[in-house]
């Protein structure tokens, strides 16, 4: 219990320094350590939706690519991203009638940068609009597919070890999971 009171200690503490070395004017600037000519690729597997298997069910986790570059907007060069995203998730069954539903989700990128002066921590803001493709393969329904219209907005922070590999993490909901982990890299 002592332990736990520390750290929210030291969490509390870091947020303080870090907030009152904030000022208004950096929202107009991209974080320490990037600029408006990276690229960033984000690696990752989606946490809370069902994963494994359940009697006859199975579940995959979802997976998700993007690809993400800095574009510095207006004379003031505002921090904002521009990108695509592409998954994969499925589940199925494996009873007397045997099927799988195979998920995709393709989509365009929009973000922005908050900068809280924080060396290699890039947090933001982003929203996805796109399409999520379902088909269905199996013993009754042959093959079967249908187009769902993708929209979702999400949090996400990155955590750069160096000037090339971080991780990342997103939360929200629209492409496949609540949350999102996994590596990211800079270019």
């Amino acid at each position: 219990m002592k332990r736990i009171l520390l750290i929210l200690v030291l969490l509390l503490g870091f947020t303080a320094v870090s907030l009152s070395a904030w000022e208004p004017n950096d929202l107009t600037k991209f974080p320490p350590g990037m600029n408006e000519k990276n690229w960033i690729i984000n690696l990752g597997v989606g946490l809370g939706s069902d994963i494994g298997t359940s009697g006859y069910y199975t579940h995959l986790p979802s997976f998700k690519v993007t690809v993400d570059k800095n574009v510095g907007i207006s004379d003031k060069k505002l921090p904002f991203f521009f990108g695509g995203l592409a998954g994969y998730t499925g589940h199925g069954y494996d009873g007397y009638y045997k099927w799988f539903n195979h998920r995709i989700p393709l989509g365009f990128r929009a973000g922005y940068h908050f900068n809280w002066g924080v060396k290699n921590l890039d947090t933001y803001a982003v929203t996805t609009a796109g399409w999520i493709i379902d088909f269905y393969t199996g013993d009754n329904v042959g093959r079967t597919s249908y187009n769902n219209f993708l929209f979702d907005i999400d949090i996400g922070a990155r955590w750069f070890l160096n000037n090339f590999f971080g991780f990342w993490a997103e939360l929200g909901f629209g492409t496949l999971s609540y949350l999102d982990i996994g590596v990211s890299f800079k270019f």
